[in-house]
């Protein structure tokens, strides 16, 4: 097919072929013509492109994401229109999804499947930060390329958290997602978070683990139902050789309530980090509260510990449950009475003789109305302030018990249970070791309606050591200056980088713990620490063809400017070198100099009169000045002529087209060394022997 022959949308981007399809759009691989790079156009599906709704969805999707300029994401880079046809112009990842590999390989190593919910995180934690929730978390959406590298695509259901409700595409009781990895409270039509994405992504690592979702079905409504009301089979029951921790942590991020769950993106990837470092894992410490067993939820409930209920398919069971902890161990039942026989609540009542399909009418009225008042209640609840989440007011938390914890561990726990204000003091105290807790305000077990009011923080007293001090406050610093402050204080340092174009490279942007405060000495400060745009090396060019070596400059996020030499080593288009050169570290957008070959130079032999000289030095330096090679070949002339030490000849003969660099033959005039032999013929006017200033001789016989 012929270039003329491809399709071409907003004047620049060329389709190739297609890579991939999705519900609502179909991607193809194409080159943006402008710019000369690869990139993956999405397409909608011309019956959607009719439809507002799914356009205004398709727009939205464009704008939420391209502003989410982040390693583990993939970048939008353009929009657009294009007849009836709409199209969203991406990143192309050259690479495989998650949900193949997890097809071709099996179960994953823990550790690798870590590393990969290590990256997912960090793609959501900086999408929440930004106020984006992505709600379709699947493996189908993670793209790995060969280094190993993840990115997160396809935001096409995400929504900005900073929307106005009123203005929400996605009205409250409607599911917006894939049944096999969405969260309970999705499944139930209430509004996603960021602690939706956090189940999603347990999901993602129990598949990882496995090869299978914890819950699956014949229909998206009872593999929904499952998520509402079943706890998952521990994975270690699937895979033996997954490790506790990472269990407790996969198990930790699929609790039903959300607020049981991790809080955030962010502290997933904490626990995760730390159960690749070997660190203790907080979420082994997390023991699940009554709030959090399936079997009490609404409105979608079913009996436990032996009562009667119902499947999905309105089928006779009887099923008896019991809680996991986060280990994966199963805790006592409440009852210990597991045996008694369950009634059908539905059936063919044979003495009333009504019919089973009547009864069945009945029942699914009655659920439908429940169902209908309870998510009429919860966007009522909802809309009030706006947003689809819950306002300060609405939420309580619980104040867990912490006495006697070290106050690293007792931070992280109040941390993980959603408490933003943290304060510690450190006292003087002989009945208690250094370091830990002997004192917290307010007391266990207290449920606080207004958690995270900055005027009421949780305070915690910790004994103290000898060396409790001040932190200096090192925000705004250059880091080096930072870092040389903490150090010089007792702390040690650990160092996040961000890309930001807020502030300039390598300056601090926060501390996480105030100046305010004091900790021992040798604690850890971590600073958020600005990278700007971002820090890339730049990639090896050299000999690769012009197109392929600017897709490769492109796809580190770096521009290009092309310069021509003349080369007789690089073929023509063919890459000489790069300014700066290769393996350099420079801040992505810079512009990187391309120096290409235009091939051998060619040139025009001259002639004597052009040169204006005919001694041989001065000819030889003047074709040695027009990129030649000289070879003098000597011609003899009579001992009298006056052209000894000239050039009488050039080769090839002045005017040829000769590529700069090759030989150029001058012939010098230089005395006969013998004298001519004598001839008995009649002397003659012109000497037969004399040939183009060549001085030659008969043989005598």
């Amino acid at each position: 097919m012929s270039n003329t022959e491809r399709p071409i949308l907003g004047g620049r981007y060329e389709l190739y072929r297609r890579i991939a399809r999705g519900g609502m759009a179909e991607v193809f691989l194409g080159r943006d013509q402008l710019l000369d790079r690869l990139v993956a156009v999405k397409v909608l599906f011309p019956e959607f492109a009719t439809d507002p709704s799914f356009v205004e969805r398709f727009r939205r999707e464009a704008q939420a994401a391209a502003n989410l300029n982040q390693p583990n994401v993939v970048g939008v880079y353009d929009w657009g229109q294009e007849n009836n046809t709409y199209y969203i112009v991406m990143e192309y990842v050259e690479g495989r999804s998650l949900a193949e590999i997890i097809r071709s390989e099996g179960p994953l190593h823990p550790d690798r499947a870590a590393d990969i919910a290590i990256d997912i995180s960090s793609a959501l934690t900086f999408a929440h930060r930004n106020g984006v929730v992505h709600r379709d978390i699947k493996p189908g959406n993670v793209l790995i390329t060969a280094s190993g590298q993840v990115k997160v695509t396809d935001f096409g259901i995400a929504r900005a958290l900073t929307g106005n409700a009123g203005d929400d595409l996605t009205q409250t009781g409607s599911v917006m997602g894939t049944a096999t990895y969405l969260s309970p409270e999705q499944a139930q039509g209430q509004p996603a978070d960021p602690r939706s994405d956090v189940y999603s992504l347990s999901v993602v690592l129990y598949e990882m683990l496995t090869t299978r979702p914890p819950f699956t079905g014949e229909t998206p409504v009872s593999i929904a139902y499952k998520h509402v009301q079943e706890v998952p089979q521990p994975p270690s029951q699937l895979n033996i050789d997954i490790p506790n921790p990472l269990e407790a942590i996969c198990l930790r991020g699929l609790v039903k309530e959300p607020l049981e769950r991790y809080a955030s993106a962010e502290d997933l990837r904490g626990d995760l980090k730390r159960f690749r470092e070997g660190q203790h894992v907080l979420a082994t410490s997390y023991r699940p509260s009554k709030s959090d067993d399936p079997t009490t939820k609404q409105p979608m409930a079913l009996g436990s510990n032996g009562a009667e209920t119902i499947n999905p398919k309105n089928e006779k069971a009887k099923v008896q449950k019991q809680p996991v902890s986060a280990s994966g161990n199963k805790l006592p039942s409440e009852s210990a009475n597991t045996n008694r026989s369950a009634k059908p609540l539905i059936g063919n009542d044979r003495k009333s003789g009504t019919p089973i399909w009547i009864t069945l009418l009945v029942i699914a009225l009655i659920i439908i109305g429940g169902l209908s008042f309870l998510l009429i209640d919860r966007s009522s609840n909802n809309n009030q302030n706006g947003l689809g989440i819950e306002s300060p007011s609405e939420l309580k938390l619980r104040v867990p018990e912490l006495l006697g914890l070290l106050w690293e561990d007792a931070e992280a726990l109040l941390t993980n249970s959603g408490f933003e204000n943290i304060v510690i003091e450190f006292q003087e105290r002989q009945d208690t070791p250094e370091n830990q807790v002997f004192q917290q305000d307010p007391r266990s077990g207290l449920l606080l309606a207004d958690p995270n009011n900055p005027d009421n923080p949780i305070r915690l007293f910790v004994s103290k050591g000898l060396n409790v001090i001040s932190i200096p406050s090192v925000e705004r610093l250059n880091y080096d200056e930072a870092e040389q402050l903490l150090l010089a204080a007792g702390f040690a340092v650990n160092r996040i980088d961000t890309e930001t174009d807020e502030f300039d490279i390598g300056i601090v942007i926060s501390q996480d713990v105030p100046s305010t405060q004091k900790r021992p000495q040798g604690s850890l400060i971590t600073l958020l620490v600005s990278v700007g745009k971002g820090e890339v090396i730049v990639p090896q060019v050299e000999g690769q063809k012009l197109e392929d070596a600017r897709v490769s400059l492109a796809r580190k996020g770096l521009l290009d400017e092309i310069l021509e030499e003349f080369s007789l080593e690089f073929p023509i288009n063919h890459v000489i070198r790069t300014e700066p050169l290769a393996n350099e570290t420079i801040e992505r957008g810079s512009v990187i100099k391309l120096i290409i070959s235009a091939g051998p130079e060619i040139g025009l032999v001259p002639s004597l009169e052009i040169l204006g000289v005919t001694d041989a030095d001065s000819v030889e330096s003047a074709i040695e000045n027009l990129g030649y090679s000289v070879i003098r070949v000597l011609g003899e002339v009579p001992v009298d002529d006056p052209r000894i030490g000239h050039v009488i000849g050039i080769e090839p003969a002045p005017g040829t087209s000769l590529l700069l660099g090759s030989d150029v033959i001058l012939i010098v005039a230089e005395p006969q060394t013998a004298p001519l032999p004598s001839t008995p013929s009649t002397p003659n006017t012109e000497n037969p022997n004399t040939n183009n200033g060549f001085m030659t001789m008969e043989p005598s016989n």
